[in-house]
């Protein structure tokens, strides 16, 4: 932070004491009497000890607003969305959301020091422990080379899409020895060139010109998708979907809802044939509790003891968070009567 935004507060009594109680940990410290634009001052002035700042608002609106503000004081300030947890089926923003959240994800797992504001909403969906992202990551270098073949399958793996020619974030294309590849974290596409099983060099590149911007000695590709699986993984998951589509199904059946026992089957066809034959794993999200018996929030990425954890309006959060909690409810509750999806889905978000 610019010394000319801290020395003021320095020579506040308030801010001094709120910064002495945190550095002893006498926590949690409660604030008030801030406008919304001293609010982030304030906020990045104590962020000052802390390599990681994480700031939790009522809303999306002013998660934005937030961030904004806080990049007056912190150039290292990104917003992490939250996801449609009420229609997981309906965001129409492709793999834009993911490619924000993923990029703030790399941050934490790389060890970058940052300020990551987000809503309530974006606590409240079900992640991979971080262990799991790192080893879904692929680090391509000269020293350690992978193979065009091995790298291509595994990208594959990791939900990016084969296309002729790289133009988005999540694609990759191959001519020749060439390997062109948009990483879901990076702002820039990177050529890898082969010279036979040998990486030659790796470089980042401009869409437009085709032409090289920057040699790299490496190129670390996250997945391009928050939630990874093994084939093994998907077989089992698969088989435990249709068990209890099959129950689901049957009573259904016992009570004459033949309309609703057909939705139940062919919601169930559908997503077998998308993810064992066209590799789509898109809106994957609610059906994590099929997949993985151990999630993480939000939370969970930031180190416990090096990161001021703060709360934009306590009670307003609280009730955002219930409120979102209980549409969630609501809706599933109308959509399994109709037979729009299955029962273990109600476990699809934190409360």
């Amino acid at each position: 932070m610019n010394k000319t935004f801290l020395e003021p507060l320095l020579a506040d009594r308030e801010f001094c004491a709120a910064r002495d109680f945190l550095r002893n940990k006498q926590a949690p410290v409660q604030v008030s009497g801030c406008t919304s634009v001293q609010k982030s001052h304030f906020v990045s002035a104590l962020g000052q000890d802390y390599p990681y700042r994480l700031i939790v608002t009522a809303s999306e609106l002013r998660a934005k607003e937030m961030a904004e503000d806080l990049s007056l004081y912190d150039k290292n300030v990104f917003l992490y969305p939250a996801k449609d947890i009420i229609f997981y089926s309906a965001d129409v923003h492709g793999n834009a959301i993911v490619k924000e959240r993923m990029c703030v994800i790399r941050k934490l797992l790389s060890g970058e020091p940052c300020t990551v504001v987000t809503s309530v909403q974006g606590l409240l969906d079900r992640l991979l422990p971080p262990e799991e992202i790192l080893a879904a990551t692929v680090t391509v270098s000269d020293a350690d080379p992978i193979s065009l073949e091995e790298l291509t399958s595994t990208l594959v793996t990791m939900d990016y899409q084969k296309q002729a020619q790289v133009e988005n974030p999540g694609e990759f294309a191959v001519r020749g020895g060439i390997l062109d590849i948009f990483p879901l974290s990076e702002d820039t596409p990177y050529r890898i060139e082969y010279w036979g099983e040998d990486i030659d060099s790796i470089r980042s590149f401009d869409i437009s010109s085709q032409r090289s911007i920057e040699k790299a000695d490496e190129l670390c590709i996250y997945p391009a998708m928050e939630f990874v699986f093994s084939d093994e993984e998907l077989q089992d998951s698969l088989a435990r979907i249709e068990k209890e589509a099959k129950a689901t199904e049957k009573k259904f059946l016992a009570s004459m809802m033949t309309e609703e026992a057909a939705r139940v089957r062919h919601t169930t066809e559908e997503l077998r044939e998308n993810l064992t034959y066209l590799k789509n794993a898109t809106n994957l999200d609610s059906y994590i509790p099929y997949f993985r018996k151990e999630t993480v929030s939000f939370l969970s990425y930031f180190p416990e003891k090096t990161t001021l954890f703060v709360m934009d309006e306590p009670d307003r959060i609280r009730e955002s968070g219930e409120a979102t909690s209980n549409e969630f409810a609501e809706s599933l509750k109308g959509r399994l009567e109709r037979g729009y999806c299955l029962p273990g889905k109600t476990d699809a978000i934190f409360d």
